[in-house]
């Protein structure tokens, strides 16, 4: 299972920083770690990559496949320009509305397109137990078929932004629930922690058994970013 980072960039930055982006990410080498950069869509055409390591990703896209849904683009749109990955469940759309039962819709599309989905799931508040990540998980198990590639992304909501951090005993906890629960299914599944993740903290994380990280605001930090990258490659 090869290691893994991936970049949301959220809504930020412009053309010159995602030129930048490409440059400096292209001559970054990694023995065993992918690295997916997800931009916001418009700015998919600019990250020209020519390194073997570093995939394009969407933030979100579509639950249909085309039609009349304004402002929307679809998974066939993402792959005209590259598209390998796509975010789907992230905790930013989940609470305007997004129901578990469009995430599904979303997984099955995008594996029928042949998009990675980096399916976010976690719970909200720090004292609750682990019950809304099965719950989720099983929205996954619904969507996904065996052996189906899928990346499971377990971040607590109560973890973004804060600079708060669950400890490796918490996020281990969250990996067996995880791992538990598709065991059956046998889905091709790597698990990422994100949250509050920054180059001073991210080797404590990788004590815990995870494959990577989903990276939110240090994404935005070029060099930070690659330090990040270092680190999880020589783990």
């Amino acid at each position: 299972m090869h290691k893994l980072v991936v970049a949301n960039y959220k809504m930020n930055g412009d053309k010159k920083f995602f030129v930048s982006v490409a440059k400096k990410i292209n001559k970054t080498k990694a023995k065993d770690t992918k690295i997916v950069l997800c931009p916001p869509f418009v700015y998919l055409p600019f990250l020209k990559i020519k390194n073997k390591n570093v995939y394009l990703g969407a933030q979100d896209m579509s639950q249909v496949q085309n039609g009349k849904s304004t402002g929307k683009v679809s998974p066939t749109m993402l792959k005209e320009f590259g598209t390998e990955y796509v975010i789907v469940g992230h905790s930013e759309i989940r609470c305007n509305g997004e129901t578990e039962q469009t995430i599904k819709q979303k997984i099955k599309l995008a594996i029928d397109n042949q998009l990675v989905p980096i399916v976010c799931v976690g719970e909200k508040d720090k004292s609750s137990g682990l019950e809304e990540l099965s719950s989720q998980i099983q929205s996954i198990l619904d969507a996904a078929a065996q052996g189906d590639n899928v990346v499971i992304a377990y971040v607590p909501v109560w973890s973004i932004g804060t600079g708060e951090l669950p400890t490796v005993t918490k996020i281990n906890k969250a990996v067996q629930v995880i791992k538990k629960q598709i065991k059956d299914k046998k889905l091709n599944a790597s698990i990422l922690y994100g949250g509050s993740v920054n180059e001073q903290n991210c080797t404590e994380l990788l004590k815990s058994k995870i494959d990577g990280f989903l990276l939110g605001g240090v994404s935005l930090k070029v060099d930070k970013f690659l330090q990040i990258v270092k680190v999880v490659d020589n783990v």
